[in-house]
């Protein structure tokens, strides 16, 4: 967990770094995009980190993490609206919170296709089951 916690700040940390050294180039949009998604993973392994904490030693280095992580994502939304407008950043993350929806859709629909399919078959097991027991019945019953 503590590891999980000091992984992620420093996932955020050097992609901040990296924003700050691409940022004013911007000739690789592609590599910006690349930070700032390992800015959000960071973000992701820290906020999973401290909902699994379960040491008393960890509290305040996990709050001083959070914070931390809270600072850096500050200072890459200035350092994206600065060089791309002033809303960009807002753009980015409900972009971002969408496209998440919406494989956390698909992730369900596809738990519950697979499940359906399990159902299926187990029914038709059955009922191929049922119809060999007859089956077996029937014949013993007749061939008496």
């Amino acid at each position: 967990m503590i590891g999980e916690v000091l992984a992620g700040a420093a996932l955020i940390k050097s992609s901040v770094s990296a924003i700050k050294g691409a940022i004013g180039t911007a000739k690789d949009v592609g590599e910006i995009a690349g930070f700032i998604d390992q800015v959000f993973l960071g973000q992701e392994q820290v906020r999973k980190a401290q909902l699994s904490g379960n040491s008393l030693n960890s509290v305040a280095k996990d709050m001083i993490e959070a914070e931390l992580a809270k600072e850096a994502e500050q200072q890459v939304k200035l350092m994206v609206n600065m060089r791309f407008g002033s809303r960009t950043w807002d753009r980015i993350v409900a972009e971002r919170s969408r496209r998440v929806k919406a494989a956390e859709k698909r992730l369900k629909a596809q738990k519950i296709r697979r499940q359906e399919q399990i159902e299926t078959a187990i029914a038709i097991g059955f009922l191929l089951s049922c119809v060999a027991v007859i089956g077996g019945l029937l014949s013993w019953h007749y061939l008496r």
